[in-house]
C-alpha cells in the first residue's frame, strides 16, 4: 500500500477500533431482556469500514473485540471469523456492482438491503455451526433465540451502516466514492435529532395507553417518514439510528422476551423504512430541483418557448409561454392554420418590422391535435446579415469571374473575327459559304450575349434555374462549329451511346465547357491532336461525359490545382488560367462535377457528371 494511501487510511482505521471498544462496551445497553441484544451495531460498523477502504481493511475486521478491550480470548472469540468473512464478501461486492455510490440511488439501496438480507441468513448459519463446534452441543438454527440474533443483525445491517458510513466519509471521502445522498449537514442531525426527541416524548406519554408496548412503537414511524419525505435519504437514515437507539436506552432491560421480538421487528421495520422512504424523498427533491432549474433555464432562454393547447371551443390558447414569448406577443393565428394534417410549421414570419423564425409541432408526449409546442426567435438582425453577406459574397464573386468573362468572350469572339475575315474574303468568289459564316458568326454573338445576361443575372442575385437541355444534340452543334473554326489538323470526334440525354444546363453552358475543354486540348497538343468526346447512358440521376485528348497530359503536381482559378501552366502571357475553373464552378452550381482522371505521360481525361433534367 502507498503512503498516500496509508495516510489516508490511518484515520479511518483508528475511528473504526475506537469505535468497536465503545460498542463492545455498551453491547450491555443493546440488552432489552436477558441475552437478547434489540439491534447489533458492531456489524454495520464493520460493512461500512469496508465500504469505505476496501481490501485493506480485511486484516481489521478479525481482529476480537474482547482482544482490543480486555487483551484476552475466548473460543467464543472465534465468531469473529465467519462475522469477518460474510461482512468482508458482502461489501467488497457492493463496492464492486455499485461503486462509491451504494447510498446514492434507488437501485443502490434496493441491492444494499436484498445483500444485507442474505448476508445475515448466511451468517446464521455459520455462527450456530461455530457455536456447536465450540460447545459441542446441536442448536436447532430455526429456534426463537437464533431468530432474535437474526433480527438484531440485520437491524445492526440497516440501521447502523449508512450513519457509520457517513462518519467515515466525514474523515475525508474517498476519491469518486461519494454516495451524493449520505452526507449529512449540521443542519439534517439538528433536525434528525429534534424529530426523534419529539417523537420518543411522545411515545413514552402514550404507551402505557397502548393494548401492549408494541402497539406504541409503530408511533416512531411518523418521524421517520416525515424526515424523509421533507429532507431526504439522511435525514431519515439519521432519524431512524436515533430513534431506535433511544428506544433501546429507554427499554434497557425492561422488556419480557415476547416484547424483545415485537421490539426488534419494530426495529428492523424502522430501518427499512427510513431506507426506502429516504431514497424516495431524495429522488423527489432531485426531481424537483431539475424541474426547478429547468423551468428557470426554460424562463430566462433568449429563444420565446409556449405550450399551447387547443381548446373545446376549437380555438388555440396559450397554456404556458416564457418571457421571450410574451414580449413579442405574436399572433398565432395565420401560423395555425398553415398547419396541416399535425404537420409542422417552421419558416420565417414579419411581424412588428421585426424577422421572426417560427417552429409549430404537436407535442409528441401529450395527446396528438390538442397540444403543441411553439418556438420563436427574433432572426432580424441574422437575416439582415446573411443579406449583407450575400450581397458582399456575389460582388465578391463578380470581380472574380470577370476575369473568366473575358476569358469566355474571348473564346466566343475568336471565331466572330475570323470568320468574318473569311466571309469578306468570299463575298465575291464563294458566296455559297457566306451563309454558313454569317449562321456561326450569329450564333457566337448569341452565345456571348447569353454569357453577359447570366453575368448580370448573377450580379442582381437572380441566379435562375434554366430549363434544361438535350445534351447530344447541344454537343453535336457545339462540336461542329468548333470544328468549322479551329484548324484542320485539331480533329474532334463526338460518339454517344445514349441517342438523347437531357441534362441540367443551358445550352450557352454546353458550348461553355466543351469550348474551354476544346481549347486547352488544342493547346495542349500543339493544335495537331485529336480530342474524343464521349457520352454515356443515363444512370442514377446522372449522365456521364468523358472529354479525352491525345497530349502529353498533366503532370501530377500540376493535376492536383488544374481546376484552381488563375492556375495554368502554360506560358506567361498565353493563358489566364480561368477555363477549368470556369467550368467547375459552373458544374458545381448546377449539381454537376468534373474530375481529372490521368497523368502525364498519358493524355489528359475530364470525366463531367451531369445532373440529369426532369
Amino acid at each position: 500500500m502507498s503512503r498516500p494511501r496509508r495516510a489516508h487510511l490511518l484515520p479511518a482505521i483508528l475511528l473504526y477500533l475506537v469505535l468497536k471498544v465503545v460498542l463492545y462496551r455498551a453491547a450491555g445497553l443493546f440488552e432489552v431482556a436477558p441475552n437478547a441484544s434489540a439491534w447489533y451495531p458492531p456489524i454495520g460498523l464493520m460493512l461500512a469500514f469496508v465500504l469505505y477502504g476496501g481490501w485493506t481493511t480485511l486484516p481489521f475486521l478479525f481482529i476480537p473485540s474482547d482482544l482490543i478491550v480486555y487483551g484476552t480470548v475466548n473460543g467464543f472469540s472465534l465468531l469473529i471469523i465467519p462475522q469477518a468473512i460474510v461482512v468482508s464478501a458482502v461489501g467488497l461486492a457492493l463496492r464492486r456492482w455499485l461503486g462509491g455510490d451504494v447510498f446514492g440511488s434507488t437501485k443502490g439501496i434496493g441491492v444494499f438491503m436484498v445483500a444485507a438480507l442474505a448476508a445475515v441468513s448466511i451468517l446464521l448459519v455459520l455462527s450456530t455451526a461455530a457455536v456447536q463446534a465450540i460447545t459441542a452441543q446441536r442448536i436447532a438454527i430455526a429456534g426463537n433465540v437464533n431468530f432474535a440474533y437474526w433480527l438484531g443483525d440485520l437491524s445492526g445491517l440497516l440501521l447502523c451502516t449508512p450513519v457509520f458510513l457517513a462518519i467515515f466519509r466525514l474523515i475525508r471521502p474517498s476519491p469518486g466514492e461519494e454516495d451524493r445522498w449520505l452526507s449529512p449537514g449540521v443542519g439534517t442531525v439538528l433536525r434528525a435529532a429534534t424529530l426523534s426527541a419529539a417523537a420518543l416524548l411522545a411515545w413514552s406519554l402514550t404507551r402505557d395507553r397502548m393494548a401492549t408496548p408494541a402497539s406504541a412503537f409503530f408511533l416512531l414511524i411518523l418521524p421517520i417518514a416525515t424526515a424523509g419525505f421533507l429532507w431526504g435519504f439522511a435525514a431519515s437514515t439519521l432519524t431512524a439510528f436515533l430513534t431506535n437507539g433511544g428506544l433501546v436506552l429507554t427499554m434497557h432491560g425492561a422488556l419480557p422476551p415476547p416484547d424483545t421480538v415485537d421490539l426488534q421487528v419494530f426495529m428492523l421495520a424502522a430501518g427499512a423504512t427510513g431506507l426506502l422512504l429516504g431514497a424516495l424523498g431524495s429522488t423527489r427533491m432531485e426531481l424537483l430541483g431539475r424541474n426547478a432549474h429547468l423551468v428557470r433555464a426554460i424562463e430566462e432562454a433568449p429563444l420565446g418557448i409556449a405550450l399551447l393547447e387547443r381548446r373545446a371551443s376549437g380555438d388555440v390558447g396559450i397554456a404556458f409561454a416564457n418571457a421571450t414569448f410574451r414580449r413579442y406577443d405574436p399572433d398565432l393565428a395565420p401560423l395555425l392554420r398553415r398547419m396541416a394534417h399535425g404537420e409542422a410549421v417552421e419558416g420565417d414570419a414579419e411581424q412588428g418590422g421585426r424577422t421572426l423564425n417560427w417552429t409549430i409541432k404537436p407535442a409528441s408526449v401529450l395527446p396528438a391535435g390538442e397540444t403543441m409546442i411553439a418556438i420563436l426567435q427574433d432572426v432580424t438582425d441574422q437575416r439582415r446579415t446573411e443579406r449583407a453577406e450575400q450581397h458582399r459574397s456575389r460582388m465578391v464573386a463578380i470581380g472574380e469571374i470577370a476575369g473568366g468573362m473575358a476569358h469566355e468572350l474571348n473564346n466566343l469572339l475568336h471565331p466572330v473575327l475570323n470568320l468574318s475575315q473569311q466571309a469578306r474574303k468570299d463575298a465575291a468568289t464563294r458566296p455559297e459559304r457566306l451563309g454558313r459564316a454569317l449562321a456561326i458568326i450569329e450564333d457566337s454573338a448569341r452565345s456571348a450575349a447569353e454569357l453577359v445576361r447570366q453575368v448580370l443575372s448573377f450580379a442582381r442575385g437572380s441566379d435562375r434555374h434554366e430549363e434544361g437541355t438535350e445534351l447530344v444534340s447541344a454537343v453535336r452543334d457545339v462540336t461542329a462549329l468548333l470544328a468549322a473554326t479551329l484548324p484542320p489538323s485539331f480533329v474532334i470526334t463526338l460518339t454517344s451511346v445514349a441517342s438523347v440525354a437531357p441534362v441540367r444546363l443551358t445550352r450557352t453552358e454546353v458550348g461553355q465547357i466543351v469550348t474551354n475543354l476544346a481549347v486547352n486540348a488544342l493547346d495542349a497538343t500543339g493544335q495537331t491532336g485529336h480530342l474524343r468526346v464521349h457520352i454515356g447512358p443515363p444512370a442514377g440521376g446522372f449522365v456521364t461525359m468523358t472529354v479525352e485528348d491525345d497530349g502529353p497530359g498533366i503532370p501530377g503536381p500540376d493535376a492536383e490545382r488544374v481546376m484552381e482559378p488563375f492556375y495554368t501552366t502554360k506560358p506567361h502571357g498565353q493563358g489566364t488560367g480561368l477555363g477549368l475553373a470556369v467550368v467547375q464552378d459552373l458544374l458545381l452550381r448546377r449539381g454537376s462535377g468534373i474530375r481529372l482522371e490521368t497523368q502525364a505521360p498519358q493524355g489528359a481525361r475530364f470525366v463531367l457528371t451531369l445532373a440529369r433534367h426532369g
